[in-house]
C-alpha cells in the first residue's frame, strides 16, 4: 500500500510561490524552500521532482491565481472594465503590502530567466501569452459590449493594459507616491478608453 502523502500539496506550492515571488528562484535557498514549507529536502525532490519543479507549480499557480482574482472582481461589476479597474485598484493600493513583491511574479521570472535557464524562461513566457489570451478574450468582450470603441484590436487593448498594470506596479514600489495611485489608475481607463 503506498504511503498518505503527508503534507497538503497546494498548501506547499502557494507557501513556496510567496517565498519564490519575494526573493526569486536563484536567490530562494534549498534550506528557504525547507523552512518556508515545512518539509525536508528530500521530501521537496520526492514530492515535485526539483527546486525547479516546485518552481514551475508556483508559477503556474500564481498565473490561475491572478485570472481568479480577476474573475471574482468581474463577477461583481458590472462591466468588464469595471471588474478589471476594481483588480487593478486592489492589487496596486488594497493589498501592495500584502504582495511578497510589486513586481509580477511572471515579470519577474521572464527577466530572471532570459538567460540562466531555459526551461523556465520558456515556462514564464508561454503562462505570460496565455495571461495576453485570456485578458484578449475580455477585452473582446469589452468591445463587444460597446464599453470600447474597435479603433483597436482585443489583443492590442490587452497588450496596453498589461504595459500600463506593469508600469503602475513597479511605479508604485517607490516610496512616498501612494497619493498618485488613484489618479494615475484614472488616467489608465481614461486614455485607454479615448484609444
Amino acid at each position: 500500500m503506498a504511503n498518505k502523502v503527508k503534507f497538503e500539496r497546494e498548501n506547499v506550492i502557494r507557501v513556496a510561490s510567496q517565498l519564490f515571488w519575494q526573493k526569486g528562484f536563484h536567490a530562494t535557498s534549498t534550506r528557504d524552500l525547507q523552512e518556508a514549507v515545512n518539509m525536508r529536502p528530500g521530501s521537496i525532490y520526492a514530492a515535485f521532482g526539483s527546486k525547479e519543479g516546485l518552481y514551475s507549480e508556483s508559477l503556474k499557480d500564481y498565473t490561475i491565481q491572478m485570472k481568479s482574482q480577476i474573475e471574482g472582481f468581474l463577477s461583481s461589476a458590472d462591466t468588464i472594465l469595471g471588474g478589471l479597474r476594481a483588480f487593478v485598484e486592489n492589487v496596486v493600493i488594497s493589498t501592495k503590502d500584502c504582495s511578497p513583491s510589486a513586481i509580477c511574479m511572471l515579470v519577474k521570472a521572464n527577466s530572471e530567466f532570459a538567460e540562466k535557464d531555459s526551461s523556465l524562461y520558456e515556462l514564464s513566457v508561454d503562462l505570460a501569452a496565455q495571461f495576453e489570451t485570456y485578458l484578449t478574450q475580455l477585452f473582446e468582450q469589452a468591445i463587444n459590449n460597446d464599453e470600447l470603441s474597435n479603433t483597436l484590436t482585443p489583443l492590442e487593448y490587452a497588450r496596453f493594459f498589461q504595459v500600463q498594470f506593469t508600469g503602475l506596479r513597479g511605479y508604485f514600489n517607490r516610496p512616498n507616491v501612494a497619493q498618485l495611485a488613484q489618479p494615475m489608475i484614472n488616467q489608465m481607463f481614461m486614455l485607454m478608453k479615448s484609444l
